[in-house]
């Protein structure tokens, strides 16, 4: 057996959301107001150095590839670090082919779904995603990857990810994540 790197290039989808009491919705918007700003991304930090001081994201904090079918390259290295594949998300086959019943994370967004107020921060990163380490006695082929996806969905947005990876029906973790650079945040509060 040897050892193999699967490297993804593309986006990655940094998203958190935690419920908010109405006071805090409140507050928010008091600070904005205060502050003068149009958006609530300008203040972001603010906000969350007030309302989620514990760094607590009861609802969900993740940070995975976007579902971005040709922006979205998997490079696989052998253990002496040299390229020995490389292929597109676009090019790979989804999981549900081999386990139709097997589905991705889903989150739900939308206020009195499940919590009245919702605190959601997203950001968007491009460059390096992340690594994931496997063994095998073959140098790794695109016909040996699955993939399945999950989604946030939001009151006017919705955003899709990588939820999974899988090497030979085996779903793979994360081993590290690798560089990138901030082209996008956001933060949003939707709340009845």
């Amino acid at each position: 057996m040897d050892n193999y790197t699967i490297e993804i290039y593309g986006w990655t989808l940094d998203a958190k959301a935690k419920s908010i009491t109405a006071h805090q919705v409140e507050k928010i918007n008091t600070m904005k107001f205060e502050l003068g700003v149009n958006k609530l991304s300008e203040i972001k930090f603010d906000i969350q150095d007030i309302v989620v001081e514990d760094d607590n994201w009861d609802i969900f904090q993740l940070s995975k590839p976007f579902w971005y079918l040709d922006k979205t390259t998997f490079v696989i290295k052998d253990n002496k670090n040299i390229e020995v594949n490389r292929f597109e998300l676009s090019n790979i086959i989804h999981h549900s082919e081999f386990e139709p019943d097997v589905m991705g994370e889903f989150h739900i967004l939308i206020p009195g779904v499940e919590f009245d107020n919702i605190l959601y921060s997203v950001d968007e990163l491009k460059g390096g995603v992340c690594i994931y380490k496997i063994e095998s006695n073959k140098t790794p082929q695109l016909s040996d990857f699955s993939v399945l996806e999950g989604a946030i969905e939001g009151p006017d947005s919705e955003w899709e990810f990588i939820d999974s990876i899988y090497h030979k029906g085996t779903k793979l973790e994360i081993t590290s994540y690798l560089d990138s650079d901030c082209k996008a945040s956001d933060i949003h509060i939707y709340s009845n």
